[in-house]
């Protein structure tokens, strides 16, 4: 004869289980989420920095032609080491740039990850959740039938 008591309190101890489980794949996730939008700020800033060290350049070499054309036989070598120092620092953006979008591919893989195992987890704590209501139903059931069963005790008295 099962125990339904011993069942429902396992069931509630499993619920309790699968809850802190959903709650720390809940954490997690929110953490992965928040390295993403780290990761995500991370790649807009690179991405500004381009676009402005682009602009200086672009800008130098307005100024070249322009206003410090009749001044380059002075400038020349200044004008250079500007041009070159924005070149490296550019091209060093430019790389660090497909790091930053690696580490957001990065990022996003692991949010999908941290997704993935919360839904399991929920699903998980649902399944709990409904062996607990499954086992206090039967305890009930149980009880009642043990109440129907019980007659009432008859006294046999001596003669």
């Amino acid at each position: 004869m099962p125990d339904f008591a011993r069942q429902l309190h396992d069931a509630r101890q499993l619920k309790r289980l699968r809850e802190l489980r959903e709650r720390t794949a809940l954490n997690a996730l929110r953490g992965a989420e928040a390295a993403l939008q780290a990761a995500m700020r991370a790649l807009q800033e690179r991405q500004d920095m381009i676009v402005r060290l682009q602009n200086e350049r672009h800008d130098l070499a307005r100024r070249v032609v322009g206003e410090l054309a009749r001044d380059m036989p002075r400038l020349a070598s200044y004008v250079s080491a500007m041009q070159a120092k924005l070149d490296d620092q550019l091209e060093r953006a430019e790389y660090a740039l497909l790091e930053d979008k690696q580490a957001v591919a990065n990022a996003q893989a692991k949010v999908g990850r941290a997704r993935q195992a919360w839904l399991a987890a929920v699903s998980s704590h649902g399944a709990a959740t409904t062996l607990v209501g499954d086992a206090g139903q039967a305890l009930h059931r149980d009880r009642e039938a043990r109440a129907e069963r019980e007659d009432v005790p008859t006294f046999i008295l001596p003669a």
